[in-house]
């Protein structure tokens, strides 16, 4: 299976903005059946595509609660591999 990183965190920016974008019709269409229901989609791809990433790459924001910072080695999601070398 070939992952690309770089391609996996646009489609995880692409989710995010759509979820975004419809929260914000929302807000002055609340009673929208289809908004809702593009909101729920896109929330629901863009959940799916962070737990790939986070599955191969490590996580895409901090944690919550954390008990080490080991999730700060390697590259930041928006870096590219090559940037984070030391």
């Amino acid at each position: 299976m070939n992952l690309n990183r770089d391609k996996m965190m646009k489609q995880i920016q692409a989710y995010s903005f759509a979820c975004y974008d419809a929260l914000l019709y929302l807000d002055s269409h609340p009673q929208s059946k289809c908004a809702m229901e593009y909101y729920n989609k896109h929330k629901a791809l863009e959940k799916k595509a962070m737990y790939e990433y986070e599955k191969h790459f490590g996580p895409v924001t901090a944690p919550t609660e954390a008990y080490s910072w080991e999730w700060t080695k390697g590259p930041w999601p928006w870096q590219n591999e090559n940037d984070c070398k030391e």
